[in-house]
């Protein structure tokens, strides 16, 4: 059976696939200013319009997590990285509603 949709995580899902490990990447498609504000942890910047510029900076054997402000954009994006092969997952919500505990204020860029 072949899905021709793109799944949708919940906050709480995603941060149950964090604890499994089961998440390869996360992506964040705000703008960079919003990025170095806040981001989860973990994540990649690229800004929803140079996705296509970067896609050599996305994982092609794992799962990727896309998340931008609203959820809008990292939908357009999961669609059409779900249909040429990758594994593309949605954050439901995006940032605004993310209430889960992987959330980096640290200041950017974040020491390690």
């Amino acid at each position: 059976m072949t899905m021709t949709a793109f799944p949708m995580i919940s906050y709480r899902e995603f941060d149950q696939w964090m604890e499994a490990g089961r998440i390869g990447q996360i992506v964040d498609l705000r703008a960079p200013g919003l990025f170095r504000r806040d981001r989860i942890w973990g994540s990649i910047n690229i800004p929803y319009e140079e996705v296509e510029y970067h896609m050599d900076r996305i994982n092609t054997s794992g799962i990727v997590v896309f998340y931008c402000d609203r959820g809008a954009k990292s939908m357009v994006v999961c669609r059409d990285l779900w249909r040429m092969g990758y594994q593309a997952v949605d954050l439901a919500g995006g940032m605004l509603n993310y209430r889960g505990k992987y959330i980096d204020r640290r200041p950017f860029p974040a020491l390690e």
